[in-house]
């Protein structure tokens, strides 16, 4: 009997030492969950520089998160979300479905950069969407390989969310290309409120929610771009020859496959890569 009293206040101290570990840790575990999910989903580098989680409080607050390029663009980052910060209904910590109040995404910076004939914004919402549908798709959790631990919170067995409101305030949005040989267009991003992410299907995974987020990035990008004056920033650029053709994705040639001359026809065929219009 002693010994099995031992055994159990050993098992016990372990319990508690690990939570111990797990509460003075807890700003670092979540900043690398952030960074190896983050990662994972985008298929780009994501990065934080610090995590501050007030438990008392039921708050956290997020601060240098970077999302970077995919493969093939060169820009230093693709989103930079300066100050977030995040409120919970504390009570729904130890549930299945946890309840945030409210996410402000405070002065976001996003580098809106052409290439591959597509643009790093969009090829990081289709990573995004890629990675929802191989987590839901056929074979059941994890997609083809049947998932794994590291996925679970991802493809629907682990803890999911709702979040009742998202802000992103304050933001800005600068385009590169290199047609554009260093010269940057910016304009700034306009505001973004979401209600009630996954509220009506019971709750959402982190992926999904990440996918909601960067579509709605997506598309006040996408507004801020087409408004810009792209004309006006090629004017003087010079001749931009043959090599425009594969970085726009043919959108600048004419009828018989020849470019069309002038900044102002290239100005028409970035436009339409933005989802603007060249009137």
């Amino acid at each position: 009997m002693k010994k099995i009293l031992i055994a159990l206040a050993a098992i016990i101290l372990l319990v508690v030492a690990g939570l111990v570990y797990v509460y003075v840790n807890l700003d670092s575990i979540v900043k690398a969950t952030i960074e190896e999910a983050g990662t994972r989903v985008t298929l780009a580098d994501v990065t934080v520089d610090n995590v501050k989680i007030e438990t008392t409080q039921n708050t956290a607050s997020i601060g240098g998160l970077v999302v970077g390029n995919p493969d093939g663009f060169e820009t230093d980052y693709a989103f930079s979300l300066g100050n977030i910060s995040v409120r919970l209904d504390g009570s729904t910590l130890t549930s299945d479905t946890i309840r945030i109040i409210e996410v402000i995404v405070d002065e976001p910076s996003v580098t809106y950069e052409l290439g591959q004939g597509s643009s790093n914004i969009a090829t990081i919402q289709r990573n995004v969407e890629s990675f929802v549908q191989r987590m839901s798709g056929p074979t059941g959790a994890g997609g083809a390989d049947g998932g794994n631990a590291d996925t679970a919170a991802d493809d629907g067995t682990g803890t999911k969310v709702v979040i009742e409101n998202v802000y992103v305030r304050n933001g800005n949005v600068s385009v590169s290309a290199a047609m554009l040989k260093g010269k940057k267009l910016s304009s700034g991003l306009p505001e973004i409120h979401l209600k009630d992410i996954g509220k009506e299907e019971g709750g959402a995974t982190p992926a999904q929610v990440a996918e909601q987020i960067i579509t709605a990035l997506n598309t006040a990008v996408f507004k801020s771009v087409a408004s810009l004056n792209v004309d006006g920033l090629l004017q003087g650029v010079g001749d931009l020859g043959k090599g425009v053709t594969g970085l726009i994705g043919g959108a600048a040639t004419g009828t018989g496959g020849v470019v069309k001359d002038g900044a102002g026809a290239v100005g028409d065929a970035v436009k339409g890569l933005f989802g603007g219009s060249s009137e």
